[in-house]
């Protein structure tokens, strides 16, 4: 189910607060030593644990995803705290550099190493340029952090352990910071580099090193070439290296690099795309203008490449970087307002703000998407440079793109089956940017209003059913909100929504155009499949409310409802938040009824949807405004059900699914007419066609339940009315037979959870009209169960689920020769041939007690049948490659006796009858698997008087709970058969499980006969020896079993007993000896060996123990066996013959040896 606790934000919301005080609070004790004193922190430490830097990392999650990086959703949050967070990581940086240095431990990080990734997180959340201002700029730490960013380039050439990439990203985001000194470099550092570079003579020693250390990390494949690319740039752009001619240098070697070609030479994408980042950052420098021209003519000849084979054309971040340099330098050419030499003579000779414009128009439709969201940004920041005239023509051809393959259909509606997904995203965020920097005209509104509109609708379903189109529909919102935000009431007041053709839903033509952008907003943020675009058309909302007040109906009371929280879950934000808003006002009901009947609502990809939708649907119907006459929800559902194709299973999946919903008995029926009754039966006749051979399709999107959730409502309805004394027409019981009959022979889990409602509502139908329960009737149900289950298929399964719902309505209650018949039938189902079948079985059962009612409604005879069933049921341990499928059915039993238990908690059962559903829940209650082991304690507490409360797994696997388990066998008034089956239920668990149920498990077992005395001792051994002997008819737990028997006289438990009691040693002997016998699996047949170990110290059977174990060292073809039968000869008989034999060898390669063991052994 949803809750407000699946919101991960909403939580991240909740706990940012605990959650950044309790970094602020732990982050001290990595970068400080403890202080002898409270005025100033100790010295710094120079290694953190990794569990510590984890623990930074990931402190106070409950799934044990990291703590910082859940805030890029929110990075807001951690505003407040950086300011305490992130300068003492630097202050204690800046220690570390001073202290020597030393190899760190394994498991531990260095703690430069660690600070790094811990600054790199932050920046990874809350962007570089946030962190880089509480670096330190004092030019004194200029060279500590250079000597730091050079030592990782000398660990990786000199074949040491390497610096984890962020620390070189941190650091050259550090050295760039500290390249804005206003001193000039020169004053810095003497330090001379090794120079591979043919820098000008007087460059700095410190230019040169931040350039030599910037370009070997600028062909990386990693986030630090982000940071070399701006370390670079912002080094050239200094005015002491523009008079050294630093940029040109650069410059002309990165060109080089980038348009050099040579097929014979493999070239790695990481070689282009770092010298296009730096080129990107110089064509913005007005004061480095002299190299646009030679850094145009190098990308533009690039970018026109039509060779697929370029390495760079096809590269999305390539072209993300053509376009940002286009950008650039179209920006740059319009702002310079005067230009002379190479520059002059470039922009006359070419026409780069045209080029540059058609390129980045062209890219709307980029496949790639970093292409187009940077092609859309690229041209609003154009626009704001243009002339006004000029811009809204850029626009206009913006406008115009929209439409060139967009046909619309007689009522208006968008039909984008042909439109080209990745053009309409890039043309709706050049619209949305655009509308942000307030370069649109507003007489251009009318037509952008329409564009958004359409796109806030714009879907497409691929072959397979996925959905295209969310990115398009979140670039609407972020266009409509940048709008509300930057457009004045009146602009938008003088739009007339006559000129509105895709957002004319629920207006009427009536309202103004904020009012009808508005009913978008909520039929966005209520009914949209993609929860962040619900959210965005939320957020949308709210700003067009706020900035345009007194202008949307109920404006204040629509932005409480229709809440950014409220709209995160899609379930609740179509069946509740859409409720509350249509309360609010007639335009939003209308809305939101019609939408809710689109691809956003009855027509959803996912089965889910489709169901809110008619619950949502269902609710609305039930509110209809006073105002909507002639507007029926039901007339229209029905009326869409006439016109959808059968073809269309997930439309007609949504449509029944409303139907049923809207009529069902729970829900405001006052309504529905017997006309409109008679009509839903014609229509349901139809539905036989869609539900004939049951294609794949039909079965993935739920039509038949769907069919049979709205035959079950139209059943209870009918009846209703005629209770009410309408006039109904006569019934199609063809159809209804028809469509039963093939439900009844499914065996999906979605049709057996609708069948049991259904065939009561359908079997009381007939009886009223009195003719005959056709595939209903008992003994057809019987027979035809019988018939399928003694096939492995499954086939049918749906005839057994209505034959344990209709057994209490064949006569008064569970009795009679029918209902005995019935469940007659059910409980043979134990013994069918598959697992499937008993688990059917059981859930039939199940639902005959549950529908039986109180009082004598249950026969004695009846109810003796399903306890076998169940106990028969509940021993279950059929293993197959699937595993233990036998649990299935454990399960399903468990439930069937909670349901008997239930049952007889309003009327006493027979003691018989609870003994065997006591001991079978005990006995499970001890189960190693937890589902099992859950599901029975469950049952203990609610229905046997158990005070040991069932919370998750833990609660069920500790000590405590094992000894509560177990009380009953230290209690004076012992059952027998109780202690039998809580004796073998720790077979289970305390024989092979887990390790620490195991553990929890048998050292409650071993404090339990701890502190029995001899008599009590000797009954628990001789009961679990006569278990054991049981077990031998069914060798399923009889290697858990000899495990525990091991491990019991491994604690000297049951040698107590030796010459005390009369306990039967040789009857456990000889039980042990054929549990092994002519046994093919190893594992059990050593457990015996160990087990024949600790016998071999009981007096009265030492002789035969030896004697088998001899006979085992001689006849045992498993060298493992005859390994381990000769360690217990050596342990027990201290013989060191045995010693010196490699017992893996053939068995005749040591028969002397055993030959001479045994008669010294006998012999003795």
């Amino acid at each position: 189910m949803e809750s407000n606790e699946d919101d991960a934000d909403l939580q991240l919301t909740k706990a940012s607060s605990t959650l950044l005080s309790d970094l602020q609070d732990a982050l001290p004790k990595i970068l400080w030593r403890p202080s002898k004193t409270d005025c100033a922190p100790g010295r710094v430490h120079s290694q953190v644990r990794q569990r510590d830097l984890d623990h930074i990392l990931q402190l106070g999650t409950t799934h044990g995803s990291q703590q910082i990086e859940p805030f890029q959703g929110e990075p807001q949050l951690l505003d407040s705290k950086l300011k305490h967070v992130v300068p003492p990581i630097v202050d204690a940086y800046l220690q570390y550099l001073q202290l020597p240095k030393r190899a760190p431990k394994t498991s531990h990080w260095p703690l430069d190493t660690a600070l790094c990734i811990i600054l790199y997180t932050l920046c990874k959340v809350r962007g570089y340029k946030i962190i880089v201002g509480f670096l330190s700029n004092e030019p004194r730490h200029f060279e500590p952090v250079l000597q730091a960013l050079e030592r990782t380039l000398t660990q990786a050439d000199g074949g040491s352990a390497t610096a984890p990439w962020q620390v070189s990203y941190v650091l050259s985001l550090w050295v760039s910071h500290l390249l804005l000194t206003p001193f000039d470099l020169a004053y810095i550092s003497e330090l001379a580099p090794p120079i591979k570079l043919e820098f000008p003579t007087s460059t700095p020693t410190l230019a040169i090193r931040c350039a030599s250390v910037g370009l070997k990390y600028l062909y990386t494949s990693t986030k630090a070439q982000d940071a070399a690319a701006a370390m670079l740039v912002r080094l050239v752009i200094r005015p002491d290296m523009q008079k050294l001619g630093l940029a040109d240098l650069l410059t002309s070697k990165l060109l080089g690099e980038v348009s050099y070609s040579d097929s014979n030479v493999p070239t790695s994408i990481y070689e282009r795309i770092g010298p296009l980042r730096f080129l990107s950052g110089i064509a913005t420098s007005a004061d480095l203008s002299r190299l646009v021209p030679n850094i145009y003519r190098t990308c533009e000849k690039l970018s026109n490449e039509e060779d697929g084979s370029s390495v760079v054309t096809s590269n999305a971040v390539a072209k993300k970087f053509f376009v940002k340099i286009f950008r650039n330098v179209a920006i740059l050419t319009l702002r310079l307002t005067s230009a002379e030499g190479p520059l002059l003579s470039f922009l006359e000779t070419t026409s780069v703000l045209e080029d540059v414009i058609d390129y980045l128009l062209r890219s709307l439709a980029d496949r790639d998407t970093p292409v187009r969201y940077a092609a859309a940004k690229a041209l609003s920041l154009i626009i704001l440079e243009l002339e006004t005239e000029m811009g809204h023509e850029v626009i206009q051809a913006v406008l115009d793109s929209f439409w060139e393959d967009l046909p619309r259909d007689g009522s208006g509606v968008p039909d984008f089956r042909t439109a080209n997904a990745l053009k309409w995203h890039g043309l709706t965020l050049a619209l949305a940017h655009s509308l942000f920097k307030r370069t649109a005209s507003p007489e251009q509104l009318p037509d952008i209003i329409n564009a958004l509109a359409a796109a806030l609708q714009f879907e497409q379903r691929t072959a397979t059913g996925s959905s295209i189109g969310t990115n398009v529909r979140d670039a609407a919102n972020f266009g409509i909100w940048s709008m509300s935000r930057r457009y004045t009431t009146d602009e938008l007041l003088k739009v007339s929504t006559a000129t509105l053709h895709f957002a004319n839903a629920g207006n009427g033509g009536q309202d103004s155009v904020i009012q009808v952008l508005a009913v978008q907003l909520i039929l966005s943020a209520c009914l949209d499949p993609a929860g962040n675009i619900r959210r965005g058309s939320s957020a949308a909302l709210q700003e067009l409310i706020g900035r345009h007040p007194n202008q949307v109906h109920e404006g204040i009371s629509l932005v409480q409802v229709v809440e950014y929280q409220a709209v995160g879950l899609r379930r609740r934000a179509m069946v509740d938040v859409a409720n509350q808003a249509a309360d609010l006002h007639t335009t939003y009901w209308t809305a939101l009824a019609k939408g809710s009947m689109d691809w956003r609502g009855l027509g959803s990809v996912d089965i889910s949807s489709r169901e809110a939708a008619a619950a949502a649907l269902a609710k609305l119907n039930g509110k209809v405004p006073a105002s909507t006459s002639g507007y029926v929800v039901l007339d229209r559902v029905t009326k869409q059900l006439d016109q959808c194709s059968s073809k269309d299973s997930e439309l007609l999946h949504g449509l029944v699914t409303a139907v049923s919903y809207i009529i069902a008995p729970e829900s405001d029926r006052t309504s529905i007419t017997s006309g409109q009754i008679a009509n839903l039966w014609l229509r349901l006749s139809s539905m036989q066609e869609c539900m004939g051979n049951f294609p794949p399709r039909v079965l993935r999107s739920d039509l038949p339940s769907a069919v049979a959730s709205m035959l079950t409502a139209l059943c209870h309805v009918t009846l209703q009315a005629k209770e009410d004394g309408q006039q109904t027409e006569s019934l199609p019981f063809d159809a209804i037979e028809t469509i039963l009959e093939r439900l009844l022979a499914r065996q999906e889990d979605s049709i057996l959870q609708s069948i049991p409602a259904l065939v009561q509502a359908a079997a009381q139908l007939k009886r009223e009209a009195g003719i005959p329960l056709g595939c209903l009737e008992a003994q057809m149900l019987c027979g035809r169960v019988a018939l399928d289950s003694s096939k492995s298929a499954l086939h049918g399964a749906g005839r057994a689920i209505a034959l344990g719902a209709l057994g209490p309505m064949y006569g008064n209650g569970l009795a009679g020769p029918q209902a005995n018949a019935s469940i007659t039938t059910l409980a043979d189902l134990n013994a069918a041939l598959t697992v499937d079948w008993r688990i059917i079985g059981a859930k039939a059962l199940q639902l005959a007690v549950r529908n039986a009612g109180t009082g004598d409604s249950i026969e004695s005879d009846i109810l003796d049948t399903v306890v076998q069933a169940i106990h028969r049921g509940t021993r279950d341990y059929t293993v197959d490659e699937r595993g233990d499928v036998g649990s299935l059915v454990r399960l399903q039993a468990l439930s069937c006796a909670s349901s008997v238990l239930g049952y007889g908690s309003k009327r006493k059962l027979p003691e018989e009858v609870l003994n065997v559903l006591r001991t079978d829940v005990a006995r499970l209650s001890l189960e190693k698997l937890d589902r099992v082991r859950i599901a029975a304690a469950r049952c203990r507490y609610e229905w046997l008087g158990s005070e040991w409360a069932v919370r998750d797994v833990a609660s069920v696997s500790t000590e405590d709970y094992f000894a509560a388990i177990l009380s009953p066998l230290g209690a004076e008034d012992r059952d027998s058969s109780l202690e039998s089956a809580l004796l073998e239920g720790c077979i289970s668990c305390a024989g092979v499980s887990g390790e620490r149920l195991l553990q929890a498990s048998r050292l409650a077992l071993v404090e339990l006969l701890c502190r029995a005395d001899d008599a009590l001792l000797t009954v628990h051994m001789t009961t679990f020896a006569g278990v054991l002997k049981d077990m031998l008819m069914d060798a399923t737990h009889m290697h858990p079993a000899l495990e525990l028997l091991g491990f019991l006289l491994d604690m000297q438990i049951p040698q107590r007993l030796v010459g005390k009691t009369d306990f039967k040693w040789r009857n456990l002997l000889s039980t042990v000896q054929k549990a092994h016998h002519k046994s093919n699996d190893i594992q059990k047949i050593v457990a015996a060996v160990n087990v024949y170990r600790e016998l071999a110290g009981v007096p009265t059977i030492r002789g035969e123990v030896l004697k088998k174990l001899v006979s085992m060292l001689k006849t045992n073809p498993y060298p493992r066996v005859r390994m381990a039968v000769a360690e217990t000869l050596s342990v027990t008989t201290k013989e060191e013959r045995l010693l010196s034999v490699d017992w893996a060898a053939p068995i005749v390669n040591n028969k002397q040896t055993v030959a001479a063991v045994e008669v010294s052994l006998l012999a003795g």
